[in-house]
């Protein structure tokens, strides 16, 4: 799952989960469980609760029978991140399918002040996410982009389970 903040990746991979059946690895919720009250949302912190959860979707994805692997919480947003998740894909291997989700800025400006002191990752406000997207490298890789303003999550779901059949 690759977007901006509040674009709509969490929403989607907790759909997605329950429709493959499949594991889905949240970084945010690593993150807490990981620091718990020494969380400081550094990139080396946000790096290493990624690896962690690199190592354990090797690890389900080289058992018999691996289940659909689901990696959120990360914009994917620099270069660096994607060619990890390329690496990891291909050690494995496995078939790698990016879904970026995209939204209009006053959408996420909308989400982001409604999940103000819902989200795990406290330090997710406007401010992060012009950040964010200011810095944001465009992923270059094939990917399923999915518009989640202008569509309901059921509709981006099937889209996503129509871009994953193509790849078959």
């Amino acid at each position: 799952m690759a977007g901006l903040p509040a674009s709509g990746k969490s929403v989607l991979a907790c759909e997605l989960q329950k429709v493959l059946s499949g594991v889905l690895l949240d970084k945010d919720q690593v993150r807490e469980f990981l620091f718990q009250a020494h969380v400081d949302y550094s990139r080396e912190q946000n790096d290493l609760c990624v690896e962690v959860m690199f190592s354990t979707a090797k690890y389900l994805l080289t058992k018999p029978s691996p289940p659909t692997v689901i990696v959120d919480g990360r914009t994917f947003s620099r270069h660096y991140q994607i060619e990890a998740l390329k690496k990891l894909a291909s050690v494995v291997p496995c078939r790698l399918a990016i879904v970026e989700c995209v939204c209009s800025e006053k959408t996420a400006k909308n989400r982001l002040q409604m999940d103000k002191h819902k989200h795990p990752a406290k330090d997710r406000d406007f401010t992060m996410y012009q950040a964010s997207k200011a810095s944001a490298e465009p992923i270059d890789e094939p990917k399923c982009v999915v518009d989640t303003d202008k569509q309901s999550i059921e509709q981006c779901v099937n889209q996503v389970i129509a871009h994953l059949r193509i790849e078959v």
